[in-house]
Protein backbone atom coordinates (compact mmCIF):
# COMPACT_ATOMS: atom_id res chain seq x y z
CA UNK A 1 0.00 0.00 0.00
CA UNK A 2 1.49 3.58 -0.84
CA UNK A 3 2.86 5.66 2.28
CA UNK A 4 0.15 8.72 1.48
CA UNK A 5 -2.85 6.06 1.29
CA UNK A 6 -1.42 4.53 4.77
CA UNK A 7 -1.09 8.19 6.22
CA UNK A 8 -4.56 8.79 4.83
CA UNK A 9 -6.21 5.71 7.11
CA UNK A 10 -4.12 6.65 9.86
CA UNK A 11 -5.56 9.84 9.83
CA UNK A 12 -9.14 8.54 9.60
CA UNK A 13 -8.38 6.26 12.71
CA UNK A 14 -7.32 9.02 15.03
CA UNK A 15 -10.26 10.64 16.87
CA UNK A 16 -10.62 14.17 17.91
CA UNK A 17 -9.65 13.27 21.38
CA UNK A 18 -6.47 12.55 20.64
CA UNK A 19 -5.63 15.33 18.48
CA UNK A 20 -6.73 18.08 21.14
CA UNK A 21 -4.55 15.91 23.40
CA UNK A 22 -1.50 16.14 21.07
CA UNK A 23 -2.59 20.00 21.30
CA UNK A 24 -2.23 20.24 24.81
CA UNK A 25 1.08 18.09 24.75
CA UNK A 26 2.26 20.84 22.25
CA UNK A 27 1.22 23.49 23.97
CA UNK A 28 2.52 22.92 27.10
CA UNK A 29 5.77 21.56 25.52
CA UNK A 30 6.16 25.36 24.41
CA UNK A 31 5.19 26.97 27.14
CA UNK A 32 8.13 25.21 28.63
CA UNK A 33 10.99 26.42 25.93
CA UNK A 34 9.76 29.81 26.10
CA UNK A 35 10.07 30.02 30.17
CA UNK A 36 13.73 28.44 30.08
CA UNK A 37 14.82 31.20 27.09
CA UNK A 38 13.47 34.14 29.16
CA UNK A 39 15.02 33.18 32.52
CA UNK A 40 18.14 32.48 30.83
CA UNK A 41 18.28 35.69 29.02
CA UNK A 42 17.71 37.62 32.67
CA UNK A 43 20.36 35.67 34.16
CA UNK A 44 23.58 37.50 33.48
CA UNK A 45 23.79 38.49 37.19
CA UNK A 46 23.35 36.10 39.58
CA UNK A 47 22.48 36.73 43.26
CA UNK A 48 25.25 36.22 45.82
CA UNK A 49 24.63 35.82 49.25
CA UNK A 50 28.52 34.95 50.17
CA UNK A 51 30.39 37.00 47.85
CA UNK A 52 34.52 37.17 48.95
CA UNK A 53 36.00 40.01 51.53
CA UNK A 54 35.97 42.90 48.89
CA UNK A 55 39.63 44.12 49.14
CA UNK A 56 40.35 44.55 45.38
CA UNK A 57 43.95 45.87 46.20
CA UNK A 58 44.38 42.82 48.02
CA UNK A 59 42.50 40.24 46.69
CA UNK A 60 41.68 37.45 49.27
CA UNK A 61 42.67 34.14 49.53
CA UNK A 62 40.66 31.09 48.15
CA UNK A 63 40.99 27.74 49.34
CA UNK A 64 42.54 25.14 45.82
CA UNK A 65 39.02 23.64 45.35
CA UNK A 66 37.22 27.34 44.41
CA UNK A 67 39.63 28.14 41.79
CA UNK A 68 39.24 27.00 38.12
CA UNK A 69 41.67 25.36 36.08
CA UNK A 70 44.10 27.54 34.39
CA UNK A 71 44.18 27.75 30.47
CA UNK A 72 47.04 29.04 28.67
CA UNK A 73 46.41 32.52 26.88
CA UNK A 74 47.39 32.48 22.69
CA UNK A 75 49.47 35.62 22.16
CA UNK A 76 47.83 37.90 19.64
CA UNK A 77 48.25 37.14 15.96
CA UNK A 78 48.91 40.34 13.53
CA UNK A 79 49.09 38.53 10.72
CA UNK A 80 45.80 36.66 11.73
CA UNK A 81 43.49 39.38 11.60
CA UNK A 82 42.45 42.79 10.32
CA UNK A 83 43.26 46.03 12.30
CA UNK A 84 39.57 46.36 12.60
CA UNK A 85 37.47 47.04 16.15
CA UNK A 86 34.01 44.79 16.44
CA UNK A 87 31.66 46.99 18.47
CA UNK A 88 28.25 46.08 19.91
CA UNK A 89 25.80 48.67 20.55
CA UNK A 90 22.44 48.20 22.21
CA UNK A 91 21.26 50.84 19.86
CA UNK A 92 22.48 52.93 17.16
CA UNK A 93 21.62 55.80 18.87
CA UNK A 94 23.26 54.66 22.78
CA UNK A 95 25.30 57.44 24.73
CA UNK A 96 27.83 55.07 25.85
CA UNK A 97 28.21 53.40 22.08
CA UNK A 98 28.44 56.75 20.76
CA UNK A 99 31.07 58.10 23.32
CA UNK A 100 33.22 54.50 22.05
CA UNK A 101 32.31 55.31 18.37
CA UNK A 102 33.50 59.02 19.21
CA UNK A 103 36.96 57.98 20.42
CA UNK A 104 37.87 55.21 18.06
CA UNK A 105 37.17 57.99 15.59
CA UNK A 106 39.40 60.48 16.58
CA UNK A 107 41.94 57.90 17.03
CA UNK A 108 41.45 57.14 13.35
CA UNK A 109 40.99 53.63 14.32
CA UNK A 110 38.90 51.15 11.97
CA UNK A 111 35.75 49.83 13.49
CA UNK A 112 32.37 48.25 12.70
CA UNK A 113 29.37 48.50 14.53
CA UNK A 114 26.19 45.70 15.17
CA UNK A 115 23.32 45.61 17.17
CA UNK A 116 24.38 43.29 20.09
CA UNK A 117 22.59 40.02 19.03
CA UNK A 118 20.35 37.75 21.63
CA UNK A 119 19.85 35.00 20.04
CA UNK A 120 19.91 36.22 16.47
CA UNK A 121 22.99 35.82 13.63
CA UNK A 122 26.75 36.35 14.69
CA UNK A 123 28.59 38.73 12.43
CA UNK A 124 30.73 36.63 10.06
CA UNK A 125 34.05 36.82 12.05
CA UNK A 126 36.76 35.00 9.50
CA UNK A 127 37.68 35.22 5.94
CA UNK A 128 39.42 32.75 4.09
CA UNK A 129 41.14 31.45 7.11
CA UNK A 130 42.10 35.26 8.37
CA UNK A 131 40.22 36.91 11.65
CA UNK A 132 38.17 39.80 10.88
CA UNK A 133 38.53 41.83 14.22
CA UNK A 134 41.38 42.56 15.94
CA UNK A 135 39.14 43.38 19.30
CA UNK A 136 35.21 43.13 20.65
CA UNK A 137 34.05 45.72 22.41
CA UNK A 138 30.46 45.11 23.82
CA UNK A 139 28.47 48.61 25.45
CA UNK A 140 26.62 46.14 27.84
CA UNK A 141 28.52 43.20 29.21
CA UNK A 142 25.65 40.99 30.02
CA UNK A 143 25.12 41.09 25.97
CA UNK A 144 27.92 39.03 25.94
CA UNK A 145 27.33 37.02 29.21
CA UNK A 146 23.59 36.05 27.94
CA UNK A 147 24.05 34.96 24.53
CA UNK A 148 23.04 31.60 23.29
CA UNK A 149 25.24 28.68 23.86
CA UNK A 150 26.03 28.39 19.68
CA UNK A 151 27.41 31.99 19.64
CA UNK A 152 28.68 32.28 22.81
CA UNK A 153 30.61 28.97 21.70
CA UNK A 154 31.46 30.55 18.21
CA UNK A 155 32.34 34.15 19.88
CA UNK A 156 34.93 32.43 22.47
CA UNK A 157 36.66 29.98 20.38
CA UNK A 158 37.25 32.81 17.61
CA UNK A 159 38.77 34.86 20.51
CA UNK A 160 40.63 32.39 21.65
CA UNK A 161 42.00 30.96 17.95
CA UNK A 162 43.21 34.13 17.07
CA UNK A 163 44.24 35.78 20.22
CA UNK A 164 41.47 38.65 20.19
CA UNK A 165 40.37 40.39 23.82
CA UNK A 166 36.67 41.86 25.01
CA UNK A 167 36.15 45.09 26.47
CA UNK A 168 32.96 45.34 28.26
CA UNK A 169 31.02 48.01 30.27
CA UNK A 170 28.62 47.39 32.98
CA UNK A 171 26.23 50.26 34.19
CA UNK A 172 23.85 50.12 36.66
CA UNK A 173 20.30 50.85 37.33
CA UNK A 174 17.57 51.07 39.45
CA UNK A 175 16.51 47.73 38.81
CA UNK A 176 20.51 46.11 38.98
CA UNK A 177 21.42 44.04 42.20
CA UNK A 178 23.21 45.21 44.82
CA UNK A 179 25.25 42.48 45.01
CA UNK A 180 25.56 39.38 41.97
CA UNK A 181 28.23 37.13 40.47
CA UNK A 182 28.54 37.95 36.66
CA UNK A 183 27.03 33.88 35.66
CA UNK A 184 29.94 31.82 34.38
CA UNK A 185 32.86 33.98 35.75
CA UNK A 186 34.62 34.07 39.29
CA UNK A 187 33.54 37.18 39.33
CA UNK A 188 31.36 39.32 41.77
CA UNK A 189 29.91 42.61 41.08
CA UNK A 190 28.68 45.28 43.53
CA UNK A 191 26.33 48.07 42.05
CA UNK A 192 24.47 51.69 42.91
CA UNK A 193 27.65 52.42 44.47
CA UNK A 194 29.02 56.01 45.45
CA UNK A 195 32.97 56.46 45.08
CA UNK A 196 35.57 58.85 45.89
CA UNK A 197 39.51 59.15 45.29
CA UNK A 198 40.11 57.14 42.38
CA UNK A 199 43.78 55.75 41.96
CA UNK A 200 45.45 53.86 39.66
CA UNK A 201 47.38 50.17 40.50
CA UNK A 202 50.96 50.42 39.37
CA UNK A 203 51.21 47.08 38.34
CA UNK A 204 48.60 47.12 35.82
CA UNK A 205 50.81 45.72 32.69
CA UNK A 206 48.12 47.49 30.45
CA UNK A 207 48.82 50.95 31.18
CA UNK A 208 50.57 53.39 28.18
CA UNK A 209 49.27 56.74 28.38
CA UNK A 210 47.58 56.93 31.91
CA UNK A 211 50.49 57.80 34.45
CA UNK A 212 50.22 55.43 37.65
CA UNK A 213 50.96 57.98 39.61
CA UNK A 214 47.48 60.29 38.84
CA UNK A 215 45.54 60.40 41.77
CA UNK A 216 41.76 61.33 41.21
CA UNK A 217 40.63 63.13 44.63
CA UNK A 218 37.58 63.82 45.88
CA UNK A 219 33.95 62.01 45.24
CA UNK A 220 33.59 60.51 42.04
CA UNK A 221 30.32 61.96 40.08
CA UNK A 222 27.70 59.98 39.93
CA UNK A 223 26.31 57.12 42.80
CA UNK A 224 25.77 54.55 39.98
CA UNK A 225 29.08 52.69 40.11
CA UNK A 226 29.74 49.09 40.05
CA UNK A 227 33.22 47.59 42.12
CA UNK A 228 34.63 44.17 41.14
CA UNK A 229 35.72 41.40 43.30
CA UNK A 230 37.34 38.01 42.33
CA UNK A 231 38.05 34.95 43.32
CA UNK A 232 40.26 33.75 41.01
CA UNK A 233 44.20 35.40 39.65
CA UNK A 234 43.09 35.74 36.08
CA UNK A 235 41.84 39.15 37.64
CA UNK A 236 43.91 42.16 38.62
CA UNK A 237 42.42 45.58 39.18
CA UNK A 238 42.99 48.78 36.60
CA UNK A 239 41.92 51.27 38.69
CA UNK A 240 40.47 51.34 42.19
CA UNK A 241 38.79 53.49 44.60
CA UNK A 242 37.17 53.93 48.19
CA UNK A 243 33.23 54.08 48.69
CA UNK A 244 31.81 56.85 50.20
CA UNK A 245 30.72 55.50 53.57
CA UNK A 246 30.78 51.96 55.06
CA UNK A 247 26.96 51.60 54.83
CA UNK A 248 27.66 51.44 50.81
CA UNK A 249 27.84 47.84 50.77
CA UNK A 250 25.33 46.90 53.18
CA UNK A 251 26.12 43.23 53.51
CA UNK A 252 29.79 43.94 53.82
CA UNK A 253 29.54 46.82 56.18
CA UNK A 254 29.87 45.30 59.49
CA UNK A 255 33.71 46.70 59.64
CA UNK A 256 33.37 50.67 60.67
CA UNK A 257 36.82 50.55 58.53
CA UNK A 258 35.64 49.36 55.20
CA UNK A 259 35.20 52.39 53.38
CA UNK A 260 38.74 52.72 53.36
CA UNK A 261 39.25 50.13 51.53
CA UNK A 262 39.96 50.56 47.98
CA UNK A 263 37.53 48.48 44.91
CA UNK A 264 37.95 48.05 41.86
CA UNK A 265 36.15 50.15 39.22
CA UNK A 266 38.23 48.79 36.04
CA UNK A 267 39.13 44.75 36.60
CA UNK A 268 41.64 43.17 33.68
CA UNK A 269 41.29 39.18 33.07
CA UNK A 270 44.61 38.11 32.13
CA UNK A 271 42.73 34.95 30.34
CA UNK A 272 43.73 32.24 33.05
CA UNK A 273 40.54 31.39 33.45
CA UNK A 274 39.01 30.82 30.09
CA UNK A 275 41.78 31.75 27.44
CA UNK A 276 40.51 35.23 26.53
CA UNK A 277 41.93 38.61 27.96
CA UNK A 278 39.26 41.20 28.73
CA UNK A 279 39.08 44.62 30.50
CA UNK A 280 35.79 45.30 32.44
CA UNK A 281 34.44 48.32 33.41
CA UNK A 282 32.34 49.45 36.57
CA UNK A 283 31.02 52.67 34.65
CA UNK A 284 30.60 54.09 31.11
CA UNK A 285 33.09 56.42 30.15
CA UNK A 286 31.51 60.10 31.46
CA UNK A 287 34.93 59.57 34.04
CA UNK A 288 37.68 61.12 32.80
CA UNK A 289 40.23 58.23 33.77
CA UNK A 290 37.76 56.14 32.38
CA UNK A 291 38.55 57.24 28.87
CA UNK A 292 42.41 56.57 29.48
CA UNK A 293 42.23 53.68 30.69
CA UNK A 294 39.61 52.66 27.43
CA UNK A 295 42.54 53.47 25.02
CA UNK A 296 45.10 52.10 27.09
CA UNK A 297 42.91 48.59 26.82
CA UNK A 298 42.31 49.19 23.35
CA UNK A 299 46.60 49.51 22.69
CA UNK A 300 47.12 46.47 25.30
CA UNK A 301 44.53 43.98 23.93
CA UNK A 302 45.66 44.84 19.88
CA UNK A 303 49.19 44.38 20.88
CA UNK A 304 49.84 48.21 20.52
CA UNK A 305 48.34 48.11 16.80
CA UNK A 306 45.81 50.16 17.87
CA UNK A 307 47.96 52.81 19.75
CA UNK A 308 48.71 56.18 19.02
CA UNK A 309 52.10 57.34 19.65
CA UNK A 310 53.18 59.32 23.12
CA UNK A 311 54.23 62.89 21.00
CA UNK A 312 51.41 64.89 20.12
CA UNK A 313 51.77 68.70 17.86
CA UNK A 314 50.57 71.58 19.14
CA UNK A 315 49.70 74.62 16.61
CA UNK A 316 50.14 77.73 18.73
CA UNK A 317 48.15 80.64 16.15
CA UNK A 318 49.18 84.12 16.52
CA UNK A 319 45.43 84.62 16.34
CA UNK A 320 45.21 83.17 19.97
CA UNK A 321 47.96 85.28 21.32
CA UNK A 322 47.36 88.97 20.15
CA UNK A 323 43.35 89.21 19.50
CA UNK A 324 41.98 86.98 21.99
CA UNK A 325 39.72 88.74 24.21
CA UNK A 326 40.53 90.47 27.16
CA UNK A 327 41.27 88.43 29.79
CA UNK A 328 41.87 85.33 27.89
CA UNK A 329 44.83 86.60 25.41
CA UNK A 330 47.70 84.35 25.70
CA UNK A 331 51.10 85.25 27.33
CA UNK A 332 54.13 83.59 27.59
CA UNK A 333 53.57 82.02 30.60
CA UNK A 334 50.98 80.09 29.30
CA UNK A 335 52.87 78.88 26.33
CA UNK A 336 56.15 77.89 28.34
CA UNK A 337 56.57 74.31 29.73
CA UNK A 338 59.33 73.38 31.72
CA UNK A 339 60.76 69.68 32.67
CA UNK A 340 59.86 68.71 36.89
CA UNK A 341 56.86 71.73 37.22
CA UNK A 342 53.27 69.84 37.42
CA UNK A 343 53.18 68.19 40.29
CA UNK A 344 56.69 68.25 41.74
CA UNK A 345 57.85 65.46 38.77
CA UNK A 346 58.40 65.28 35.59
CA UNK A 347 56.26 67.06 33.45
CA UNK A 348 56.06 66.79 29.45
CA UNK A 349 58.45 68.32 27.21
CA UNK A 350 57.70 70.82 24.31
CA UNK A 351 59.89 70.54 21.60
CA UNK A 352 60.06 72.14 17.88
CA UNK A 353 58.84 70.03 15.34
CA UNK A 354 61.39 69.12 12.77
CA UNK A 355 62.47 71.99 10.63
CA UNK A 356 59.79 74.08 11.93
CA UNK A 357 60.86 77.07 13.89
CA UNK A 358 64.84 77.00 16.45
CA UNK A 359 63.37 77.69 19.68
CA UNK A 360 65.35 76.14 22.80
CA UNK A 361 64.31 72.76 23.66
CA UNK A 362 62.44 73.34 27.03
CA UNK A 363 59.79 74.95 25.48
CA UNK A 364 58.01 76.79 22.45
CA UNK A 365 57.23 80.03 23.02
CA UNK A 366 59.77 81.43 20.36
CA UNK A 367 57.22 79.24 17.06
CA UNK A 368 54.39 81.40 17.47
CA UNK A 369 52.24 80.61 14.63
CA UNK A 370 54.60 77.32 14.28
CA UNK A 371 54.20 74.04 15.54
CA UNK A 372 55.77 72.39 18.53
CA UNK A 373 56.10 68.28 19.58
CA UNK A 374 54.47 67.61 23.19
CA UNK A 375 56.27 64.41 24.42
CA UNK A 376 54.69 62.60 27.04
CA UNK A 377 57.35 61.06 29.77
Amino acid sequence: MPVPARLRRLCRHVSPQAVLFLLFVFCLFSVFVSAYYLYGWKRGLEPSADAPEPDCGDPPPVAPSRLLPLKPVQAAAPSRTDPLVLVFVESLYSQLGQEVVAILESSRFKYRTEIAPGKGDMPTLTDKGRGRFALIIYENILKYVNLDAWNRELLDKYCVAYGVGIIGFFKANENSLLSAQLKGFPLFLHSNLGLKDCSINPKSPLLYVTRPSEVDKGVLPGEDWTVFQWNHSTYEPVLLAKTRSAESIPHLGADAGLHAALHATVVQDLGLHDGIQRVLFGNNLSFWLHKLVFVDAVAFLTGKRLALPLERYILVDIDDIFVGKEGTRMKVEDVKVRPGEPGGRAGPHLLPAPGRGTSPPFGCHGLIGSACRWRSQ
